[in-house]
């Protein structure tokens, strides 16, 4: 395993992290049995792993408490670092409540769910309209100046609310969607994070499972949970042009001896700022797999064929984009927001 040092955090991260929403399950993260989570869970510590990251929307609670006992079980908590999140509510207009009384109640039952006393990375997990970016930061720092967390993070911001964010309180992650299908954090948000030592901790890097070819196969039918019946992705014309420029990044992930997926995971551990790369698995089969990424980084005129490739299909996307193509969301924002 590759380990990397971040700023807010006295032990080194490792750079492929443990993304746990499908281990919160049912009708929004696809049906998944708590046995075979812990057994993707202890392949991933046996390879090196030490981050989990989780939050209490995943499973509405169930993939935290998961994740605590896993930990428990296994006796590793000086060993693990514990990343999870706060600010979505079930029961709130557009999912959002950064108050701060819900603040205060939230970490208090995430730290009961997860069985520790300290969170190591704390992040609001998108920003609420109806409370100002201060006012949360300052909910933030108390947690933080009080011990009970020991970084702070942020997931879902534009640079215009980290700022804002970071005169009030300290700043040390962005967790954003970040791919080879999605690279729009690279225009702004990725150079802020560099110039202002903000670690990037990476979700969604196999853009929802299309980076493993499989949504292409012949006769392969996309799973029809809430989090993929919104994605523009699996419809025409974006498929097709996704499909050509998946095609051509297969061929040069044969020639490095590993699969797609494996060196989606390679190409974003690559990038300048990523400090871990967030990836899910439901099974232990597809953790494996993934793991073959910090095997065989791809050497820079490899990852730079893959860059062309990847700067024509976004040049594609933006024509078809321009043409008047729908819009990303089949649903509203606030209820596309509410499955991340």
């Amino acid at each position: 395993m590759i380990y990397n040092s971040v700023a807010g955090l006295k032990a080194k991260l490792s750079a492929l992290g443990l993304g746990t929403w499908v281990f919160g399950g049912g009708k929004w993260w696809g049906e998944q049995k708590d046995d075979v989570s812990k057994a993707v869970m202890a392949a991933a510590v046996t390879a090196g792993v030490n981050l989990f990251d989780t939050a209490p929307f995943y499973g509405f609670g169930h993939s935290e408490k998961l994740t605590g006992e896993f930990i428990a079980e296994r006796q590793i908590r000086k060993k693990s670092i514990i990343s999870t999140k706060l600010g979505l509510d079930p029961d709130a207009p557009g999912f959002h409540n950064l108050k701060r009384d819900r603040m205060k109640k939230e970490i208090e039952e995430s730290l009961s769910r997860l069985g520790t006393d300290y969170i190591d990375i704390y992040h609001i997990h998108w920003p609420d309209p109806a409370v100002p970016v201060e006012e949360s930061a300052k909910t933030m720092r108390g947690f933080y100046e009080e011990g009970l967390i020991r970084s702070v993070g942020v997931s879902n911001y534009s640079v215009a609310e980290m700022r804002r964010f970071m005169d009030v309180c300290p700043l040390h992650f962005l967790q954003p969607p970040y791919s080879m299908f999605n690279r729009s954090i690279e225009k702004e948000l990725l150079p802020f994070c560099v110039k202002n030592g903000v670690s990037v901790l990476a979700y969604s890097p196999l853009h929802g499972g299309m980076l493993t070819g499989k949504f292409f196969r012949e006769g392969y039918s996309p799973p029809r949970d809430l989090r993929r019946k919104g994605m523009k992705d699996l419809r025409e014309p974006y498929y097709s042009v996704e499909k050509d420029a998946f095609v051509k990044t297969e061929k040069l992930a044969d020639g490095c001896g590993i699969s797609p997926a494996a060196f989606a995971l390679a190409w974003l551990m690559s990038r300048k700022g990523v400090a871990s790369v967030l990836m899910g698995a439901r099974n232990t089969a597809q953790m494996e797999e993934n793991l073959k990424s910090v095997e065989a980084i791809p050497d820079k005129a490899v990852l730079s064929q893959a860059d062309k490739i990847l700067n024509q299909m976004s040049a594609d996307l933006t024509d078809i984009d321009n043409c008047g193509t729908p819009s990303y969301f089949i649903k509203s924002a606030d209820e596309q927001k509410s499955f991340d």
